[in-house]
């Protein structure tokens, strides 16, 4: 992006010496898919009165069985889009079912409570063990708090395209880095049996590369989910004390400390994030110092959180980018100066067949992520999901339905990039 690289070069200067990418066992593409695998176990989830199973993949007609939750299954075939053939263990029942309501029986990656960075970091090496051929982990920085940033890779030596998924940059949106690394591990759980559209996972992700960075800023959702005690450094909880007394003093929270920092959405230097890039950085600023939230930092990428998604993004010049923020069940998907509505137009609509949000128009630039890719010489489709329905932080009660609701959109993401629409 020719126009944003002037604006980078004093933090491309400091990731050059400080963040350099550093793969942590990066694999060789893996071996061929076996010419016959064995069923994977699901258990079925989230079906509410009971998942239906029916006779043709069309799940049309009266359904031969309807299974309860935490059914065991064998998959059979798929995920063909969003149908699996499966068959019950031990019973007559085969069939077809809805493939957004069954969860792999030994997934590492586990909705339990609160997710953790320390979770996060375990899950991955986990995941990295268990599919050494088909994912790289890299490390890509470190936080203000001393946290490993992650891009996690999946997809061909040589894509054709690239996308990139990002989550948790706010602090209380601390369901959605749960939420790509769910779908991470289903794409690579299905990787030799799954198909949308007709092709092939295995063929999709060779052409086209996902980068996932899961959790943007970790150290605020430490904030978020602890409080000041999951902070390593005294200086940043002196910070942070520093944030409450001057949002009290400003009329900015009239919460108790320990509830204002339940609400942070800041780094754990009170900078937010999402307002530290460089196009239009600054502009309707809410916060004239470090802040819960609102406060644009000193200069553009000043915070190595920001400057470490910056770096991913140049790095592999995506042409889709998928944002994931809470809260509403709304989609973003433009900006007023963006150079990219029409193209990004199809795309969002696209997105937006599957997953049921209601479409916002965009604003004017305030130093977003999105206002930085849109203003790019590289041209990009671009969609921001906003998870959930009640107050952030989401109670976990929320998750079930933003699991379904945003299942399929790995590969159909990755589908629309290789099909040159």
């Amino acid at each position: 992006m020719k126009c944003v690289r002037n604006t980078l070069l004093f933090a491309l200067f400091f990731m050059l010496i400080f963040l350099q990418p550093c793969s942590v066992n990066a694999a060789e593409e893996g071996a061929a898919a076996p010419e016959e695998a064995a069923p994977l176990v699901c258990v079925v989830r989230f079906s509410g009165a009971g998942l239906c199973v029916y006779g043709d993949p069309s799940l049309a007609g009266v359904p031969v069985a309807v299974l309860a939750d935490q059914t065991q299954v064998q998959v059979l075939e798929g995920p063909m889009d969003f149908v699996a053939r499966i068959r019950v263990p031990g019973t007559e029942v085969e069939g077809y079912t809805d493939m957004r309501f069954l969860g792999q029986a030994d997934a590492i990656v586990a909705d339990d409570g609160l997710y953790t960075y320390e979770e996060m970091e375990e899950d991955i090496r986990q995941l990295q063990a268990r599919y050494p051929g088909l994912l790289r982990v890299d490390v890509t920085g470190t936080s203000a708090d001393g946290r490993n940033l992650y891009a996690l890779t999946m997809g061909g030596e040589n894509p054709t395209q690239h996308i990139l998924v990002h989550a948790g940059i706010h602090a209380r949106e601390y369901i959605n880095p749960l939420l790509v690394m769910e779908q991470l591990e289903k794409c690579l759980a299905f990787y030799d049996r799954g198909q949308f559209f007709g092709t092939s996972y295995r063929d999709l992700f060779s052409n086209v590369a996902v980068h996932i960075v899961p959790m943007v800023n970790p150290d605020g959702i430490a904030i978020s989910q602890f409080g000041e005690a999951a902070l390593r450094s005294p200086d940043l909880v002196q910070m942070v004390r520093a944030c409450y007394a001057y949002d009290v003093a400003a009329g900015r929270t009239k919460q108790p400390y320990e509830i204002y920092l339940t609400r942070w959405k800041a780094n754990a230097r009170g900078v937010d994030l999402n307002k530290n890039f460089p196009f239009g950085f600054a502009l309707g600023m809410k916060a004239t110092q470090p802040s819960y939230a609102g406060y644009s930092g000193l200069l553009p990428f000043s915070e190595p959180e920001a400057a470490s998604l910056g770096s991913v993004t140049l790095q592999y010049q995506p042409s889709v980018v998928i944002s994931y923020h809470s809260m509403g069940e709304v989609a973003y998907w433009n900006t007023t100066e963006s150079r990219y509505t029409e193209i990004n137009r199809g795309f969002s609509s696209y997105m937006l067949t599957l997953v049921p949000y209601r479409r916002m128009g965009g604003g004017g630039a305030s130093g977003s992520y999105l206002d930085w890719i849109y203003s790019g010489e590289t041209p990009v489709r671009s969609i921001t999901f906003e998870t959930g329905n009640v107050e952030c932080p989401l109670p976990a009660s929320q998750y079930p339905k933003i699991r379904v609701q945003h299942d399929a959109v790995l590969p159909a993401a990755a589908w629309y990039a290789s099909s040159g629409l």
